[in-house]
């Protein structure tokens, strides 16, 4: 009995082949998302133990600012890998 391993019929092509690297990217988003949120939950109790006119404020409100504007582009980006990928 011949071994389906052996066979000669090519592979069906599924048109998925990137697919794997698209899967580390979808991950690798993720945790970047993670890690901006813990970051940006860290700076918000930092500013709540201030007196909200110490300069340090605006300091921690301004790269709260930037964190939740990359946040914004990477729930994007992470939104189109998953589609990508279904």
């Amino acid at each position: 009995m011949p071994n389906p391993s052996d066979s000669d019929q090519p592979t069906a092509w599924n048109g998925n082949e990137d697919q794997p690297e698209k899967e580390q990217d979808l991950h690798a988003t993720e945790d970047s998302i993670r890690s901006d949120l813990a970051r940006l939950s860290a700076l918000e109790a930092a500013k709540a133990t201030l007196h909200p006119a110490d300069p340090e404020v605006d300091r921690l409100s301004d790269e709260a600012v930037t964190l939740a504007e990359g946040l914004a582009r990477k729930t994007r980006a992470e939104r189109e890998l998953g589609q990508d990928l279904a």
